[in-house]
């Protein structure tokens, strides 16, 4: 913090959102000063920065709540169920950085967060569609004593255990208890989320729009709503410009800033002037494709929740696929940053027929795929759809959240992760208890006969200790090998909320069949049409990035009609019309609600 004048107080200071344009200098300088260090926020965050003469003074990060601690969940009094349903109601305070000398302005801290508090539900309601009822804060003894939380009427309500979260569950001893600090953000913030019916005010706002094929929004439409993280000096091309022309890069199989450098630089005039590129007047009139070092820098600073809000955004308005059955599933990619190698988790959710991603979501802190899946679903409309997941996602919180909240339909994958049920599962005897079967004889794959046979319980005999379910079932595979002969036996145990009347054997052996379609279809084209395991991109939000155009570029050629994705991405290198036509069509074949 540079030198005040010596007539200034705290009274004096102003607290406000950061601004789009200030999201890396934010970063870096929390990122540097830090003692925690930061990279980015766990799902929804905000940003705030406090101002003294123009100068920043304080910066303080909010996200969401932790999800389980007995401390906090104890003070509230909520059962675990409202538990699972209201936890989006809590933001913590996860960073709060003073720049300068702290005795240069007595009670700024105390100050700065008192503002903060005053307009932080106002603030998330308008950025996350929903208010705030508490807010939550952790503490290190041995670095702080959190006097400014005990000035400021927080009240502490225990100490943790000295778990870290892993895998979604807290079961990493790291024996470093913090003290745990909650504040109220309305007189009656405990009674109301112990209540047992939820304020519709808490619920997400989506907005419902009746689409038809001239209102729909082109891809170029919505890559311009991304805020422009670059100041505005010396700025030539529109954000929306370069993200289009990375977009299309992909499209013709360009993968990094160098290989995107070069196919802008081969566009012709007319697709420059068709995504708007800067025009050079000085002369004779010509569109200028932005540079390498221009692309670098938005492939590794763009804001990436807001890409792929974007893109969550134009997919809903692409035609009808069958969206009934959808599956989710994560992927890990590879990212390193200054202080080593980190892992970047991301959620995406695909449909069970063609494999389109309709949406994506990036995860690389506290409860990595877990919680990833579970923000991506808070920004969909899923009602009414059945949403296959695979073991890891097999949680409480998880099926209560999807049937209660979404008012959709689970069918998970039962295993060792989930151990009661798992062994209830095991101990019981299909072949004389089962109520409705169905078995299925595939032709010759890759070398190999394989037989399906499925056994379904319904309505329940044994006592399943899980929320809504309401059929349980095992698969029994069977695989012979042509070449060599060798025969093999397999158990598979699942579980839904889909009742008998509305799911039989054959259905529910086919979604369980189709829900790893998202590993053939979107993991593995990934992988090999766009190289995204071998990407060299490492530092900021590149890796996240470089997910979201790839499943850009695969939903524009899977809702092309495009079955085969190397043919698709042959046709459209030379045929550089048909791609820019993909992201500036603006009519869709059926109306979808967005």
């Amino acid at each position: 913090m540079d030198t005040l004048p010596s007539n200034v107080s705290v009274s004096d200071v102003e607290v406000r959102l950061s601004r789009p344009d200030e999201r890396v200098r934010w970063d870096r300088v929390m990122n540097e000063r830090h003692e925690l260090g930061f990279h980015r926020f766990a799902g929804r965050g905000l940003r705030y920065v406090a101002l003294l003469c123009g100068l920043w003074v304080a910066l303080a990060g909010w996200q969401v709540g932790a999800l389980k601690c007995r401390p906090r969940d104890r003070f509230i009094g909520w059962t675990r169920s409202q538990q699972f349903e209201r936890l989006h109601l809590i933001s913590s305070n996860t960073r709060f950085l003073i720049l300068g000398d702290p005795g240069q302005l007595p009670n700024l801290a105390s100050c700065v967060m008192a503002r903060m508090l005053r307009r932080l539900s106002g603030d998330w309601h308008e950025r996350w569609g929903h208010p705030l009822e508490l807010a939550e804060t952790f503490v290190d003894p041995r670095r702080h004593e959190g006097t400014m939380y005990v000035a400021g009427n927080w009240t502490y309500v225990g100490r943790t255990k000295g778990y870290a979260r892993g895998r979604g569950g807290y079961t990493d001893p790291h024996g470093k208890p913090k003290k745990m600090f909650v504040y109220p953000l309305t007189s009656s913030s405990c009674a109301r989320l112990c209540a047992e019916e939820a304020d519709p005010d808490w619920e997400v706002k989506r907005t419902e729009v009746e689409a038809t094929a001239e209102t729909l929004p082109c891809l170029l439409d919505e890559l311009r709503k991304v805020s422009d993280f670059r100041r505005g000096q010396g700025r030539k091309h529109k954000l929306g410009t370069v993200l289009a022309i990375c977009v299309l890069a992909r499209l013709a199989g360009k993968v990094g800033c160098d290989a995107t450098s070069r196919y802008a630089a081969m566009m012709p005039q007319e697709h420059l002037e068709a995504l708007e590129a800067w025009k050079d007047k000085s002369g004779e009139p010509r569109f200028h494709a932005p540079s390498r070092a221009t692309i670098h820098r938005v492939m590794m600073n763009a804001d990436s929740d807001e890409l792929q809000a974007a893109a969550t955004r134009w997919a809903a308005a692409h035609p009808a696929t069958d969206r009934t059955a959808l599956a989710v599933d994560g992927k890990r990619i590879n990212g390193v940053n200054r202080t080593g190698a980190v892992y970047h988790e991301t959620a995406t959710i695909v449909t069970h027929d063609q494999g389109i991603p309709i949406a994506s979501r990036v995860c690389n802190e506290e409860g990595g795929e877990r919680a990833a899946a579970l923000a991506l679903l808070e920004d969909l409309n899923i009602a009414g759809a059945t949403i296959t997941m695979d073991a890891l996602h097999t949680t409480r919180q998880t099926a209560d959240r999807i049937v209660r909240t979404h008012r959709a339909h689970y069918l998970f994958s039962v295993k060792g992760n989930a151990p009661e049920t798992f062994q209830t599962l095991q101990s019981i005897d299909w072949e004389q208890e089962a109520t409705a079967t169905f078995s299925e004889t595939s032709e010759k794959e890759h070398g190999r006969v394989d037989r399906r046979h499925i056994a379904c319980l319904s309505p329940l005999k044994r006592a399943i200790n899980f929320p809504h379910v309401k059929q349980i079932f095992r698969v029994e595979r069977h695989r012979y090998e042509i070449k060599t002969g060798k025969t093999s036996v397999e158990h598979a145990y699942g579980i839904t909320s889909l009742p008998a009347s509305e799911a039989s054997p054959e259905k529910l052996l086919c979604l369980n069949r189709r829900h790893w379609s998202i590993e053939n279809k979107n993991h593995r084209r990934r992988d090999t049409a766009f190289l995204e395991d071998s990407c060299l991109m490492r530092s900021g939000n590149g890796p996240a990035n470089n997910a979201v155009f790839n499943n850009m570029a695969l939903a524009i050629i899977l809702s092309a009609g495009y079955h085969r994705v190397p043919a698709a991405i042959d046709r459209f290198e030379y045929k550089r019309d048909e791609a820019l036509q993909q992201v500036l069509a603006t009519k869709r074949r059926t109306p979808q609600a967005t």
